[in-house]
């Protein structure tokens, strides 16, 4: 956006056009007025795109745009010498026919040299040299050609064309069927957006509620809290609730001194039902898994083991549709999981059994 005088873009800048010039906002055209490219509109157009404000060259665009031209240009050159005419051989076999032609070849007859033919007398064979042909015999050559096809050539252009027109259209019912696509994308876009807003709604109105409850319940006082639904029926790791245990200290304070300390504090017993209570749960899982094929190896390696079988039943393969990767994953600890089940209820059979099996429920809890 120069400073113009007589059509001509000259030095200055806006508001301090040279008397006159006036400033214009719009680009001046390549061409010059008579709209007809000349000498003077290229040099005029090298002066104005590589010369700075300050009228010095603009060595580095020049350069990088002259490094750009050459290179790109050796490339683009490169590529139509080579690629253009290995797609244009794959255009013509879409338009023709190959079609196999056989030429019959007469048989040539040998052809003495000039000065080489024996004598009557002589006998034996002549050399391959006394020949200036030698002789062949009749026989067939097959060549394939290509031949234009019309049915060929209108099947790929009425192809083409519905190509074209689905993706960039140009007749008027490929104009209302992409009007009417883009309108069944920006519905489903919008619902999607709508969807997604009302999931989100939900699960913020949710854990309100939950976050609301929290810090109502850390707000009651003692008195309060045990006036709260379940919370006399509450077990804690004694497997005793506090009911239970209340009346363990109304029991253990209503002894006499002697009393008490001939008889366990509450306390103490507590931390022993504890204590007891771990220990038969850590020796009934133990119980549990002596007999199992996962006893002696940690989920990581199960999972490991059978996430092969996993992605060849559900992952994603190139000829269909299947489960992306973190999805396998899902699917594998959910299959490992109910293995694991299986062996404890059905002990004794083979890992591939129970991977069956455990394959068979994940299916029909998924088809549920």
């Amino acid at each position: 956006m120069p400073c113009m005088y007589n059509g001509q873009p000259v030095k200055g800048n806006k508001g301090a056009c040279p008397t006159g010039s006036t400033w214009s906002d719009t680009q001046p055209s390549f061409l010059g007025e008579d709209q007809r490219l000349g000498v003077d509109d290229v040099g005029r157009f090298l002066k104005d795109r590589y010369t700075t404000d300050s009228g010095n060259l603009d060595w580095t665009k020049a350069g990088l745009e002259g490094l750009m031209t050459v290179y790109g240009g050796g490339a683009l050159r490169s590529g139509l010498k080579f690629g253009l005419p290995a797609v244009m051989k794959q255009l013509r076999k879409l338009y023709t026919k190959p079609k196999k032609i056989t030429t019959k070849t007469p048989a040539t007859e040998a052809v003495f040299k000039a000065g080489q033919k024996p004598s009557s007398t002589f006998q034996g064979p002549l050399p391959q040299s006394a020949y200036k042909s030698l002789y062949k015999p009749a026989g067939t050559t097959t060549e394939t050609i290509r031949k234009f096809s019309l049915p060929r050539a209108a099947g790929v252009t009425a192809l083409g064309a519905g190509g074209v027109d689905y993706f960039a259209p140009f007749t008027e019912a490929g104009l209302e069927r992409k009007q009417v696509r883009d309108e069944r994308a920006a519905a489903i876009a919008t619902q999607k957006k709508e969807d997604e807003a009302v999931i989100k709604s939900a699960e913020e109105v949710e854990a309100a509620k939950v976050q609301a409850e929290k810090d109502r319940v850390a707000n009651l006082s003692f008195t309060e809290r045990m006036k709260e639904e379940g919370y006399w029926d509450e077990k804690d790791s004694t497997g005793l609730t506090r009911i239970e245990k209340l009346g363990q200290l109304m029991e253990y304070f209503g002894k006499t001194p002697k009393q008490r300390t001939d008889s366990i504090s509450p306390a103490d017993r507590w931390a022993e039902m504890t204590t007891a209570n771990a220990a038969t749960a850590a020796s009934l899982q133990k119980s549990m898994l002596a007999d199992s094929p996962f006893s002696n190896i940690g989920d990581k390696t199960g999972m490991a083991s059978i996430k092969k079988l996993v992605q060849e039943e559900y992952g994603d393969k190139w000829y269909t549709w299947g489960a992306e990767a973190e999805e396998v994953d899902q699917i594998t600890a959910a299959i490992y999981t109910r293995m694991v089940n299986l062996s404890k209820l059905y002990p004794g059979r083979s890992i591939l059994q129970y991977y069956e099996e455990a394959k068979a429920d994940y299916d029909a809890s998924e088809e549920a």
